[in-house]
């Protein structure tokens, strides 16, 4: 029932009232306390009493996304289209729900036409940001994302931005007046807290140091079987405080590094205060607990990290991994994984390192043979063309065992049938829904791979911890052929593929 219950308020409107300026601001209140349920209906309401009232649907587009109804945000964007075109709001709202759906061209395009209408409007400059972002363009990225803090400085997601360009005590400060806004039980104020716990908890210490010369390594990669020939990953020996934890999965699909509890308690890691986090990943369980612990030392073969925080919970750990490290544990490096050769090859950057906390902004073009890659957190994600369709966003993930596509979009193309004899799981426990596409013939970076029997899921709760919609995954049965490189700086791919 509700997910019909934004466009039958608005299809029943038969008396027009303009918006009271009481209601208008309470939902925004709602809004920036993180109540997006409760946000949307009244956004929605006040657009009953007034379909043209533009700011409404930013506020319901935004409101929805952040409650995961993103097909409902879909919708009240197009809506806003049809009643009020020519407005910075609407063309902000559809950037937004383009953004989400994964279409990024559209997305720049209307958060363009929404700063063409009204430069200083903060919902453009953030989206326009996010953009930039995800090209790798931090530099520019940030600058906008200050234009618009100060352009509503009132905004916590806006104010949360703002604080991560401040650093101590000032930096502590802006999050807590953030957190003041949130609600208490919202997911963005236990994300905060976590982040202030951590904060207060490290001391102003520099974390992350490189403390082994910079440098080229090459590291042995071990493989990690499902059984007999057969490797689903490859694995990295990991000491934390000098102890070993054991072989991590290397996961381009990840961040950081990440173990269990006992790992954690082996290896003597500092807590970094008691507020936990959400481990969300694969899977239809709710998210796990994470907690924020600190490895004084870390040492991958002749690499060596000072201070690096260590993300803690119980599904880290299975039966064929004790743990996960994300490759950008390695992003001040060139990155280098050769799958088949079972080689990680680490290399310096030619020149000067940029100054610490101080964005740069990836080269334009990009170098010889190297395709973008758009990130969103720690997710790479490059465009992929899906049975000679327009590209669509896929995760690349060397932590993932299979190729995964999306059901939906699966279905534009090919015909996809059920199948509940195939077990799918991931940090969230089993997938419920496990389908099959009849073929997928997926075009990349200069590569090609044609699929039959490709397994679907739905894959919107990726997209809902990334914020973008992800229309697949490719992982080892694509990445095993290939040797990777990951320019982190330039926010780039190079594949080479490697002969049997």
């Amino acid at each position: 029932m509700r997910a019909f219950y934004f466009s039958v308020l608005l299809a029943a409107s038969l008396t027009l009232r303009a918006a009271s300026p009481d209601a208008a601001q309470e939902a925004e209140k709602e809004l920036f306390a993180a109540r997006y349920d409760n946000a949307a209906v009244l956004y929605a309401k006040l657009l009953h009493d007034d379909p043209a009232w533009a700011p409404g649907y930013y506020g319901v587009v935004r409101a929805l996304i952040g409650a995961y109804r993103p097909h409902e945000a879909y919708a009240a964007a197009a809506e806003g289209l049809l009643h009020a075109p020519e407005t910075a709001d609407v063309q902000a709202a559809a950037g937004m729900a383009a953004f989400r759906g994964g279409d990024l061209a559209k997305a720049e395009t209307s958060f363009r036409k929404a700063l063409k209408i009204a430069p200083n409007y903060a919902g453009a400059l953030s989206g326009l940001a996010s953009i930039y972002s995800s090209a790798s363009k931090f530099k520019t990225a940030r600058k906008l994302m200050i234009a618009a803090y100060r352009a509503l400085p009132n905004d916590p997601r806006l104010i949360t931005e703002w604080a991560n360009t401040l650093q101590g005590a000032e930096h502590v400060a802006a999050l807590e007046q953030a957190l003041a806004i949130y609600d208490p039980g919202s997911r963005e104020a236990r994300a905060l807290r976590a982040h202030i716990a951590a904060d207060n908890a490290g001391h102003d210490r520099k974390l992350r140091r490189l403390t082994s010369p910079y440098e080229s390594y090459e590291i042995k990669l071990a493989p990690i079987l499902a059984g007999p020939n057969k490797v689903y990953g490859v694995g990295l020996r990991v000491l934390l405080n000098k102890k070993d934890v054991g072989r991590l999965l290397l996961d381009t699909g990840a961040s950081g590094i990440s173990i269990s509890p006992k790992a954690a308690e082996k290896a003597g890691l500092e807590v970094l205060g008691n507020e936990s986090m959400e481990a969300r990943g694969i899977g239809d369980r709710k998210p796990q607990d994470s907690f924020r612990y600190l490895a004084a030392e870390v040492s991958i073969s002749d690499v060596t990290f000072a201070d690096f925080p260590v993300s803690v919970f119980q599904s880290a750990k299975t039966s064929d991994v004790d743990g996960l490290i994300g490759a950008d544990v390695f992003q001040r490096f060139l990155v280098t994984i050769d799958f088949k050769g079972m080689q990680l090859a680490l290399d310096p950057y030619p020149g000067a390192p940029p100054p610490a906390n101080e964005p740069q902004d990836s080269v334009d073009p990009l170098p010889g043979g190297f395709f973008r890659v758009f990130r969103f957190g720690h997710y790479l994600t490059i465009p992929v063309s899906v049975n000679e369709r327009a590209p669509r966003l896929f995760l690349i993930d060397s932590g993932g065992s299979i190729n995964l596509i999306d059901t939906a979009v699966a279905e534009e193309s090919t015909k996809v049938h059920g199948d509940d004899r195939t077990q799918l799981r991931g940090i969230q426990g089993k997938v419920k829904d496990v389908a099959r596409a009849d073929r997928a013939s997926l075009v990349f970076a200069g590569f090609r791979q044609d699929n039959s029997d490709l397994l679907a899921t739905n894959l919107e709760s990726s997209g809902n911890s990334s914020g973008v919609g992800l229309a697949g995954i490719l992982g080892m049965p694509v990445l095993w052929q290939m040797k990777m490189t990951i320019d982190y700086r330039n926010g780039a791919v190079r594949f080479e593929h490697k002969k049997p």
